[in-house]
């Protein structure tokens, strides 16, 4: 294990390697669309706690949850100042199987990463490893699960590149992934269903992390085919998410509707240079928005 943690673990593993002063919440598109060090760069006047670390992993491990809550109070520094949250929103964040109770949803959340390790800050971290090590312990001797093209940071970003030292991606890549993505998230919202569960945690972790800094609930840019799938399923998710925020007295910080011309790799997922672009945007919102609060007080 410890031959392991000195090289590439996978790409979750370094979002449980240290104390966090600010959080990025939600699933795969804020794992591989936010870089925290954008954020702490561009947000530096506000002085917010560092590091900021990107703690969105995907759909399957890390929809909210009590699980998702229980191991954000145990990311945080225990001296906390000042810190800056982002909770990232999308249907894959609040649904579940259908007719699965709610026993059956806990134990479901248990058996995920979040769900089997109790140490989420410590490197190197052998309860993850020993825990969440998806392949054999062999692969410390020869990697087979890197991939260049996906950078990972310390911070927690997952950076997807276009091109690398071993691969370039194609257009046929792009087609064929978009095209592949489309299909499965057209089979699989068909097995869901929305978990008033998962939004209740949701609201318990907005009024968690009110009092250790700022919150701001977004919504990740979408591709128009994604946007109108999200839609299909979730009629009233911008509504909702806005009364949600207008009672939590947080900013909702909406990219879903806009033309933004970002690009991704599969439909749903930026690429590193459109990644950056919009983590600069929202910077530039947030900071714009905690200005204007700052003014009223």
């Amino acid at each position: 294990m410890y031959k392991i943690s000195t090289g590439y673990v996978d790409e979750n593993y370094p979002k449980f390697c240290q104390e966090a002063g600010g959080l990025i919440l939600g699933v795969s598109t804020a794992s591989q669309g936010i870089s925290p060090q954008i954020l702490e760069d561009e947000l530096q006047e506000f002085k917010f706690e560092k590091p900021i670390v990107n703690f969105a992993i995907n759909f399957e491990q890390s929809q909210y949850g009590d699980i998702y809550l229980n191991s954000v109070k145990n990311k945080l520094k225990k001296q906390h100042q000042k810190g800056l949250f982002i909770l990232t929103v999308t249907p894959a964040s609040f649904t579940t199987t259908k007719n699965l109770d709610e026993k059956a949803l806990r134990k479901l959340d248990q058996e995920k990463i979040l769900g089997k390790i109790s140490n989420f800050s410590k490197a190197p971290n052998f309860d993850y490893i020993s825990n969440c090590y998806p392949i054999s312990l062999y692969n410390a001797i020869y990697p087979t699960n890197k991939w260049d093209n996906l950078v990972v940071h310390a911070n927690g970003w997952n950076e997807f590149k276009l091109k690398s030292n071993s691969y370039t991606v194609t257009k046929e890549d792009l087609t064929l992934w978009k095209k592949q993505t489309l299909e499965f998230q057209t089979k699989f919202i068909k097995t869901q269903e929305f978990s008033k569960l998962r939004l209740q945690s949701f609201v318990e972790t907005i009024n968690f992390l009110k009092e250790k800094g700022d919150v701001f609930i977004v919504r990740m840019p979408l591709t128009a085919e994604m946007l109108a799938l999200e839609d299909e399923k979730w009629k009233n998710f911008d509504a909702q998410f806005d009364s949600i925020a207008k009672t939590e007295n947080v900013p909702f910080l909406n990219y879903s509707q806009k033309e933004l011309g970002f690009n991704t790799y599969d439909g749903t997922h930026l690429v590193s240079e459109s990644a950056k672009e919009f983590t600069s945007l929202l910077s530039k919102d947030i900071k714009n928005s905690l200005q204007i609060d700052a003014n009223k007080k």
